[in-house]
């Protein structure tokens, strides 16, 4: 009766201690192992679109308009629109993750912003620079891998660019989600540069003119590892693409919302899902 008091009171203290001399401790990693399971399992965000996994859209990609309508009306100020975006852009990203799409594309600066008021310009690219640093971390714990997509790369600053390169090499791993960040990026530049590369391939008699197709422009747009958009949304009821996505749009379901980009809600995108799903049509001209 004495031993036993003192194996229960030895159980009670710390019970790999009596069970790891005979062999049982892995019980325990058993039970922690599956208690990490339930609690990893616990953190993935429901699905609430309610539509099947094959019709959920593989490929979203967003213009972010109305930063600067938003900040103003809200702070009198757009650079403080322009913060609230970043942070809508997070969500929103979480939002296409748990709902099971795949590839986020968004339009962050296009090569037309350049010419906006050199101060505006500048708070951009300071937000894009501190951007970077919040956005590597989260993309790193929630397995997203980021490339950065532009047409006129040159003229993104030094220290911008420093961000960039690191949040591309430290993501590069990552496997559960892709996320195309278009800035410094124009449609019909991409055409131009991808039109480029071909007539220096038929120069170098790499490639017969005779023999280009399609595939040859396809393969040399910078999202040319990726399926094209099955939904473009745009935010702040603009209803035109802005030299967005000029070659990749071409079947993609475009969907113009009212709201200013920081207003949107997980509800609006559930939406869109939905709408596709249950809604569109895709018949690719057949």
């Amino acid at each position: 009766w004495l031993s036993l008091q003192l194996f229960l009171i030895l159980v009670f203290l710390d019970p790999r201690k009596c069970y790891k001399s005979n062999g049982m401790s892995s019980l325990f990693e058993d039970d922690r192992d599956e208690k990490t399971r339930t609690e990893l399992r616990s953190m993935k965000t429901k699905m609430e679109s309610g539509v099947e996994p094959h019709c959920v859209p593989r490929h979203i990609a967003v213009i972010m308009d109305g930063n600067r309508r938003y900040g103003n009306a809200k702070y009198g100020n757009a650079t403080q629109g322009h913060w609230d975006g970043s942070k809508t852009l997070m969500e929103f990203s979480k939002w296409c993750q748990s709902e099971g799409v795949r590839i986020l594309t968004v339009y962050a600066f296009s090569t037309e912003n350049w010419d906006r008021d050199p101060a505006e310009v500048a708070a951009l690219m300071s937000i894009f620079c501190k951007y970077c640093d919040e956005l590597r971390v989260e993309a790193v714990e929630r397995g997203i891998r980021i490339h950065v997509l532009a047409t006129e790369e040159e003229k993104i600053p030094e220290d911008v660019r420093k961000g960039v390169d690191r949040m591309v090499e430290e993501t590069k791993h990552c496997g559960e989600f892709t996320m195309n960040i278009c800035l410094s990026y124009g449609g019909r530049g991409e055409i131009v540069n991808a039109c480029k590369s071909i007539a220096s391939d038929v120069r170098s008699g790499i490639l017969d003119v005779d023999q280009i197709g399609e595939v040859d422009v396809q393969k040399r747009m910078l999202t040319g590892n990726y399926c094209d958009p099955d939904i473009i949304i745009r935010t702040s009821g603009e209803e035109r693409l802005s030299n967005f996505l000029l070659w990749q749009v071409a079947y993609s379901e475009f969907f113009f919302l009212k709201k200013q980009w920081p207003e949107l809600q997980k509800e609006d995108l559930l939406e869109v899902i939905r709408t596709f799903a249950h809604g569109r049509k895709r018949r690719y001209g057949k």
